[in-house]
């Protein structure tokens, strides 16, 4: 049934884009065909350690990643800089691609690693989102970690291991 629902939308687009201006067939497109959103994930590293965030809008899971929305316009990459220099104030040059995943049927995840030279942590978000950033070693990551980004962890460190084997 689902087939037949696409076949009926394909032929009736062919015809409409024979029939009514580039603009208007691409206005149509648009409203209904499903939307995407794309997400980025950033795991920084300092040595064998990875800096998490403390979130404030998640009090059972407050520690997590660097995160965000690639927004219209933007290429992942420049989303997942954007997410670390907001997040935390830190510019990172080279990042590495190691994850992509439909995180649910309208939801991409891309994951990112980088490198940091030092330590650094921020301070509070000015709009409270991010209570503290702290560096922690991966055998010692802090109750409250997000569960969902344990294995994007473990599968950015195999990832990483390979880089430098």
């Amino acid at each position: 049934m689902k087939s037949a629902g696409r076949l009926i939308r394909r032929v009736a687009f062919f015809l409409i884009s024979r029939v009514f201006p580039k603009r208007l067939t691409q206005f149509l497109m648009h409203v209904t065909q499903p939307k995407f959103v794309v997400a980025v994930v950033v795991i920084l590293y300092h040595g064998n350690r990875i800096l998490l965030l403390r979130h404030s809008y998640r009090p059972r899971y407050p520690w997590g990643l660097v995160t965000g929305w690639v927004k219209h316009g933007e290429n992942p990459t420049q989303a997942a800089m954007r997410e670390v220099w907001e997040e935390i104030g830190l510019r990172v040059s080279t990042l590495n691609c190691f994850y992509l995943e439909l995180a649910g049927r309208r939801h991409l995840e891309i994951g990112f690693w980088a490198t940091v030279d030092k330590e650094t942590t921020s301070q509070p978000s000015l709009d409270g989102e991010i209570l503290e950033s702290l560096w922690f070693s991966l055998d010692k990551l802090p109750d409250g970690l997000l569960p969902s980004q344990i294995p994007i962890i473990l599968q950015a460190q195999a990832h990483r291991q390979r880089e430098f084997s």
